[in-house]
């Protein structure tokens, strides 16, 4: 049976809504809302990008706004840092149209800066997550993404490790000083792409370059994949 997908994804958006107001005053900083979505949603996606959640580098939060799905993609009417750099970086391999086009969302739902989501009660941020990460699964399940690449080395280890099951054992390459730089696993039909943050972590040149070297190399067309 066919599922309607605006249909699945307002009950989605309603369910993640429940789950936020019943966490209120139960965290410092419940205020930065929730979103699941920063951009149109559509089934077999070319790219699907996940970050691991939102900042006060973001669009700002709105419960009418977020209880909705998103008409325009955040990354090309909100100029955050992570959208200069990913806007950027796609440029530079030609496939702006595929970020354009693409899904994005985070690992969690739940606004919040890093050091503040870590500090969090264990026992609500492990319920919190776990929602999220089950939330996350079915998402790509049903929207069914050629790519998926992640904002991050680490939402890239989270995703493979904790949230899919089934994914291929990773291969990583290594940039200069010896560090991680990119990543890739499979899941069933999707290719999982993991880059370091592109906002937060220090890119060399040489670093940068290859990056877009493995990135461009990675992302076919789907022509292309049908010949290998």
């Amino acid at each position: 049976m066919e599922i309607d997908i605006e249909l699945w994804v307002e009950e989605l958006l309603r369910e993640v809504c429940e789950k936020w107001e019943s966490t209120s005053y139960a965290y410092a900083f419940q205020d930065w809302g929730f979103r699941v979505f920063s951009s149109p949603v559509r089934t077999n996606p070319d790219l699907m990008v996940i970050g691991f959640n939102y900042g006060k580098d973001d669009k700002p939060f709105s419960r009418e706004e977020d209880s909705q799905l998103p008409e325009v993609h955040e990354y090309f009417c909100h100029d955050s840092r992570m959208a200069g750099k990913m806007r950027y970086l796609f440029e530079g391999i030609e496939r702006e149209d595929w970020l354009a086009e693409s899904v994005k969302l985070n690992l969690v739902f739940f606004g919040s800066e890093s050091a503040e989501w870590e500090s969090l009660d264990h026992s609500l941020r492990n319920e919190l997550e776990t929602f999220c990460s089950t939330k996350v699964n079915d998402i790509i399940d049903m929207l069914r993404p050629r790519y998926i690449v992640t904002e991050g080395l680490k939402v890239f280890e989270i995703l493979t490790k904790s949230v899919l099951m089934g994914c291929s054992k990773p291969e990583v390459k290594i940039g200069v000083g010896g560090r991680n730089i990119y990543a890739r696993s499979r899941y069933g039909h999707t290719e999982i792409i993991g880059l370091v943050h592109l906002a937060r972590d220090r890119i060399s040149y040489p670093d940068w370059n290859d990056i877009k070297k493995y990135l461009k190399a990675d992302l076919k067309d789907i022509n292309q994949t049908y010949l290998h």
